[in-house]
């Protein structure tokens, strides 16, 4: 792309139109077209789409896609928004960019995009902050007995239940990203031991918010050594079905485990094997493999669970955090230069 953005579209495909967006975009690019295309599936088509590459072969109800959404459509070339609809090729023959409006990807039909030659970028990292308060907040309550200390208030029952100490307590972070490193860097705060791992690290490899950077193919050595392990992964291959029982089992007695990155990642039925034979003292799930969790679903009864139906995000920073990335990366496209958190589609 030259640096030239008369003529350039760019449209905007999120639920509520975003007025800070298109003041920053159009004071930077006089020159561009900035529409909005309102197109937001519902939570079971992007559930379905996740399970299955991108492409949801349920044939689930989307939202209407009108006359003039296919016009503005079909002259957009750069695309901000949640969802991809199905027939992207014949709805966007133009498109050369597409920047997600959320972290996660395996919602998007990444074949059809290496395709079509356009280039994705996520919002990885913009949630990061408020992610990993609530993943403080869900350890607090649990080896605070808040659960507990609640139920005996509502029951006028005085009772002492005295919490443990978090301090000196060993947090196993997977996958120190941007949202591995927050939780951490929240970890260290309360004076936690904090080990973590990462794809890229090397043995002997260190940084700077962790006491101890791992290999990722160390994991079940460190799994014993911690009194939490939290995951924060993308969906992907070598993700896909990686807590199992085994995993599980590797955990030391009475440990919690923590998953606020996607649902695939678990094998549910063997998670809560695990806490109803008490191995595991605690899990706690902001995201499911199936959403919204069916109401027949073990994981609601599953003893000393804390569910929430993926709302570990908080959204009011994150439509101004979304403006800053969706202007800087739209700069780069311009100029030619590297996109952030840009998926590399030809190595997928």
């Amino acid at each position: 792309m030259n640096e030239s953005t008369d003529g350039l579209v760019v449209a905007v495909s999120v639920s509520e139109r975003i007025p800070a967006m298109e003041r920053r975009i159009m004071a930077a690019h006089p020159g561009v077209e900035l529409i909005w295309t309102p197109y937001v599936e519902p939570l079971e088509v992007r559930s379905s789409k996740a399970r299955n590459g991108g492409v949801d072969p349920e044939g689930m109800e989307t939202p209407e896609i009108t006359g003039e959404l296919r016009e503005a459509w079909a002259r957009t070339q750069v695309l901000v928004g949640l969802d991809l609809p199905a027939d992207a090729a014949e709805l966007f023959p133009r498109l050369e960019l597409f920047q997600l409006a959320s972290a996660g990807y395996d919602k998007c039909d990444l074949a059809t995009l290496r395709v079509m030659g356009v280039r994705l970028a996520t919002s990885s990292g913009l949630a990061a902050p408020s992610i990993a308060e609530f993943v403080m907040g869900r350890l607090l309550a649990e080896w605070k007995h808040f659960r507990t200390l609640d139920a005996q208030q509502h029951a006028h029952v005085w009772t002492q239940q005295l919490g443990a100490e978090v301090a000196g307590r060993t947090l196993g972070i997977v996958g120190l990203g941007s949202l591995g490193r927050a939780i951490a860097r929240r970890a260290k705060a309360f004076d936690m031991m904090v080990l973590a791992t990462r794809a890229s690290a090397q043995p002997g490899d260190t940084d700077p918010d962790v006491d101890e950077l791992h290999p990722a193919s160390t994991l079940d050595e460190l799994l014993p050594r911690c009194d939490a392990v939290v995951a924060t992964l993308p969906a992907n291959e070598s993700t896909f079905d990686m807590f199992d029982a085994s995993r599980f089992g590797a955990m030391a007695e009475g440990a919690v485990f923590v998953n606020v990155s996607r649902g695939s990642l678990v094998v549910e039925p063997d998670l809560v094997e695990s806490l109803r034979s008490g191995h595991l003292r605690a899990a706690v799930l902001d995201v499911t493999r199936v959403e919204p969790l069916p109401a027949d679903d073990p994981l609601w009864d599953a003893p000393n669970l804390y569910l929430s139906p993926h709302t570990s995000t908080s959204l009011d920073r994150y439509a101004d955090n979304l403006v800053d990335l969706a202007a800087d990366n739209l700069n780069r496209f311009v100029e030619g230069q590297p996109l952030r958190n840009e998926v590399d589609l030809a190595g997928r």
